[in-house]
């Protein structure tokens, strides 16, 4: 399977022309594996391409392994296969140059049935998928028409004929793949983007008791102001007056507001928000579930801004449940730092092993959370609303680590 996947994962590479998304490769140790691999493979399939190219040449009587036209060809055939991954056109222009100047230099000979050996005329339709996969139908115009005319130029009519249907249905089999693949990537993008708007939108949802609560307390205490306080002046009491006329429309805006954000079939949220004072039922329901947690609290974390309170239990709830969901049973790590400017989280689990007692790989960066969330997509927008930051990767062991920072300081 790891085979498997890694040759999946290079022959991606070589179509769309760049690595892995960091994401990708922070979920899958395979990815890192075929990333140490791939510099050795652009050596090796040159010079793999080469040998082959000799080989061919010398089980082909029309075609001299000794003279110097030989060994140019054979590394001009090479140059494509290292040039495709990135330089896809490029990589074409070569493997054109090198087909005229196999028929210029008279390879064509008598017997032999084409103007090159069999690994050029590979390696130039390997290339043509690529470049069909890879640039726009104004390109591959140019392409098809040059390569047309290469073959009429150096083949037989009856020949000629058939390589303009193989050359037409090449392009035609590497665009169709990229439009499809551009297709599907648009498709994921519109996923995650709604993903994330939905997201945005449950923080908000979220967010509003907190909100509420420090409005109401300014509503409350502009209103009581005039009888709490003595020696107001009139202007004084207008004022007060003023800001509490203020904070309820503020108010009545918010849940109108919150209104557009709730879905149809959404209740008003009643219960209030949770908060790092509910952490240790948390930790014991997590342990309920066959899921050992050790708690490591360094610092006060209570009286913490309610809206990094609240968060900060969500990064934990959701780190916690993905543990549950993907690595039951594993040893888990939960540590929370206080300091002067910021809290820090950090859920590091331990790797799963299956009954043989082989390693299990860590989920996939992109997993679903607890409470209709959207794992990790989630916690990212809990901690971009906070200008904080976070971190989710495969551990050196094995394991997988979340570390969140979130400011307690407001921040613009």
């Amino acid at each position: 399977m790891p085979v498997t996947t890694a040759l999946r994962d290079l022959v991606r590479a070589v179509a769309t022309g760049h690595d892995p998304k960091p994401g990708e490769a922070a979920a899958s140790g395979r990815t890192r594996r075929l990333a140490r691999l791939r510099p050795h493979l652009r050596v090796l399939a040159p010079l793999a391409a080469f040998l082959l190219w000799l080989l061919a040449m010398a089980g082909l009587a029309p075609y001299q392994v000794g003279r110097l036209e030989t060994i140019l060809l054979a590394a001009l055939t090479a140059a494509p296969v290292a040039l495709m991954p990135r330089r896809a056109l490029l990589a074409w222009r070569v493997a054109a140059v090198a087909t005229l100047v196999s028929g210029v230099n008279g390879l064509h000979e008598a017997g032999a049935p084409w103007p090159g050996n069999p690994v050029l005329i590979l390696v130039y339709l390997v290339v043509l998928v690529v470049v069909g996969y890879r640039h726009p139908l104004g390109v591959l115009f140019w392409v098809w028409a040059f390569s047309i005319a290469m073959s009429l130029l150096f083949l037989d009519p009856g020949v000629g004929y058939g390589s303009m249907l193989l050359v037409s249905g090449v392009l035609g089999v590497g665009h169709l793949l990229g439009r499809w693949a551009q297709a599907r990537t648009g498709l994921v993008v519109e996923r995650e983007r709604g993903a994330m708007l939905t997201e945005r939108a449950r923080i908000a949802r979220e967010l509003h008791d907190v909100v509420a609560h420090h409005m109401s307390l300014i509503a409350v205490r502009s209103e009581t102001a005039v009888y709490r306080l003595n020696e107001l002046s009139p202007a004084a009491r207008a004022e007060f007056i003023e800001i509490a006329e203020s904070s309820r429309e503020a108010l009545t805006e918010m849940r109108r507001l919150l209104g557009v954000l709730r879905a149809p079939q959404e209740q008003s949220l009643t219960a209030p928000q949770p908060s790092l004072v509910e952490l240790d039922a948390l930790v014991a329901g997590a342990r309920a579930a066959g899921t050992p947690v050790t708690v490591s609290v360094q610092g006060v974390i209570t009286g913490v801004p309610d809206s990094v309170g609240l968060s900060a239990y969500r990064i934990v709830q959701e780190a916690l449940s993905n543990v549950a969901r993907h690595a039951p049973g594993a040893p888990t790590d939960l540590t929370l730092h206080r300091n002067q400017h910021e809290l820090i989280i950090r859920v590091r689990n331990a790797v799963k092993v299956d009954p043989n007692g082989r390693p299990v790989p860590p989920p996939a960066a992109a997993v679903t959370g607890a409470s209709g969330s959207h794992g990790l997509l989630g916690m990212r927008e809990r901690v971009a609303m906070l200008h904080g930051s976070l971190s989710a990767d495969q551990t050196d062991d094995g394991g997988f680590e979340v570390r969140a920072t979130l400011p307690l300081e407001c921040q613009s």
